[in-house]
């Protein structure tokens, strides 16, 4: 199905998480201490420019619309996603094998997003609900580039 264009900003966001998943991945695979080190500041990065933005919107809007039209299941998917990429994100100075699931972790999330919960969203919210979360994408600082 078509990406409806109130979910498209988050939709774009999408393809940041998936460079970096990949960096992450590529990181681990290497195992070197710099390589590791650049992967995980720029999760830090990320974090907090890109992808917790990204979270709230969500968590504020997106997911209590899905509860509201019977989808909690769906939605406390996303929000356990949410909780473990925070939880992994804590660390420090994580070994390769952290980093990598770190990266699978992130890479998984965004499937789930693109294939279930953004298709579900578009099916069933109303044309209100959706304009909220376009809206809330526009105020909410995120960087430029996706």
């Amino acid at each position: 199905m078509r990406r409806a264009a109130a979910l498209r900003d988050l939709s774009d966001d999408h393809h940041r998480a998936l460079v970096l998943a990949r960096r992450c991945r590529e990181a681990a695979r290497a195992a070197g201490a710099g390589a590791l080190a650049a992967a995980w500041a720029a999760v830090r990065a990320d974090f907090a420019s890109h992808l917790e933005p990204h979270f709230r919107i969500e968590e504020e809007l997106l997911l209590p619309a899905l509860d509201r039209v019977g989808e909690q299941p769906l939605a406390d998917g996303v929000r356990r996603d949410h909780a473990r990429l925070r939880a992994l994100r804590a660390a420090e100075a994580p070994d390769a094998a952290h980093v990598a699931a770190f990266g699978e972790e992130l890479a998984a999330h965004v499937r789930r997003e693109e294939r279930e919960v953004f298709e579900v969203a578009q099916r069933r919210l109303s044309d209100e609900a959706l304009a909220s979360v376009a809206a809330a994408c526009r105020r909410i600082p995120r960087p430029a580039g996706g």
